[in-house]
C-alpha cells in the first residue's frame, strides 16, 4: 500500500494543479486585465530564516507534499488559503492532509500533525473574489515553544508604505527550482486606492496589496503563508500579478477584515 501510495501522488498532484489552474483562468476574467496566478510554491529573491524567526510558519501537506503555506494562530489551529483547500466546489478530504511545524527545512517531518477538519470561509467562491481563507483543526494540539508559535490576529491593516515580512519555501524564480529552506522577504503595503488604480481595477473588498520590486515576492506553494507586521499577522497569501518576480502587489488576505469569521470558528 506504500508503493501504491507513492505512484498515486504524481497523478494527484497533476489533477490539483489543473484544478488551480482553472481558478486562475476564471481570475483573469472576473478581476483585472492582468493574470492573477495562484500562488502554490514560494518566495522569489528571499533570505534564509533563522531558527524561531517565523514560529508561526508551517507546510501544508497534501498526501506527504508540499502544496501551500499557513499560519499557526493556536495550538490546534493554522489558517491557510481556501483555494489550498478546496478545488471546485469541493473540500478536500482531511484525511489527505497534514501540516509540518517548528522547522526550517521543508521536509524535516520533525513535527508533523494530521489535519482533522477543515472550515471554509462560506463566502470563497473560487476565481478572486476574496474571502480565500480557510481553519485547519489539528488531529492533536501543537506543542508550542520557541520554534513553535501561535501568531496574534491583526487588529487593522498596516498602514501604507509600512514594511511588512512574508516567508515560505519554495521556487526562487518563476518557473524555478525549490528550496529546502524557509525564505523570506520584505514588502511594502500600499494603499488600496494607489492598488485599484495602477494594478486591479477589481480589487476583492477583503484583499490587500502587497508590493515588491522585480525578482521579489511570493511564487507558486506561497499560497496560504502568512504576511506579518509588527509581530501580528495581517494577510493570507492569496494570489500574484502575472509571473512571479514581476514588480507588482501580490494580493494577501486582509486579516482585520476576516478577523472575526476566524475568531468565531476557532478556539480563539
Amino acid at each position: 500500500m506504500e508503493l501504491l501510495g507513492r505512484l498515486l501522488t504524481p497523478l494527484l498532484l497533476l489533477l490539483l494543479e489543473i484544478s488551480l489552474a482553472r481558478c486562475e483562468q476564471e481570475r483573469e476574467e472576473t478581476t483585472t486585465s492582468r493574470p492573477l496566478v495562484p500562488i502554490r510554491p514560494r518566495i522569489v529573491g528571499g533570505r534564509r530564516a533563522s531558527a524561531g524567526q517565523f514560529g508561526h510558519q508551517v507546510s501544508l501537506r497534501y498526501f506527504g507534499h508540499h502544496i501551500c503555506g499557513g499560519s499557526i494562530i493556536s495550538a490546534s489551529y493554522v489558517l491557510t488559503a481556501a483555494h489550498c483547500v478546496q478545488f471546485g466546489q469541493d473540500v478536500t478530504d482531511p484525511s489527505r492532509l497534514a501540516v509540518q511545524a517548528g522547522s526550517l527545512r521543508l521536509n524535516s517531518y520533525a513535527v508533523y500533525v494530521d489535519v482533522a477538519a477543515i472550515e471554509v470561509h462560506p463566502q470563497y467562491l473560487n476565481g478572486g473574489q476574496g474571502y480565500d481563507i480557510a481553519l485547519l483543526r489539528l488531529a492533536r494540539p501543537l506543542g508550542l515553544n520557541a520554534n513553535i508559535v501561535a501568531i496574534p490576529l491583526a487588529e487593522e491593516d498596516p498602514p501604507a508604505d509600512s514594511v511588512v515580512h512574508i516567508s515560505g519555501w519554495g521556487a526562487i524564480f518563476h518557473g524555478g527550482p525549490t528550496s529546502n529552506d524557509l525564505l523570506y522577504v520584505q514588502v511594502r503595503s500600499i494603499a488600496r486606492s494607489d492598488c485599484t488604480s495602477h494594478y486591479m481595477r477589481r480589487l476583492p473588498s477583503t484583499t490587500m496589496c502587497l508590493l515588491h520590486g522585480a525578482n521579489l515576492g511570493a511564487c507558486h506553494g506561497d499560497s496560504g503563508g502568512p504576511a506579518v507586521y509588527e509581530g501580528r499577522l495581517v494577510g493570507v497569501a492569496s494570489f500574484v500579478l502575472g509571473a512571479c518576480g514581476r514588480e507588482a502587489p501580490d494580493g494577501y488576505e486582509s486579516i482585520a477584515t476576516l478577523r472575526s469569521w476566524i475568531i468565531s470558528n476557532s478556539d480563539l
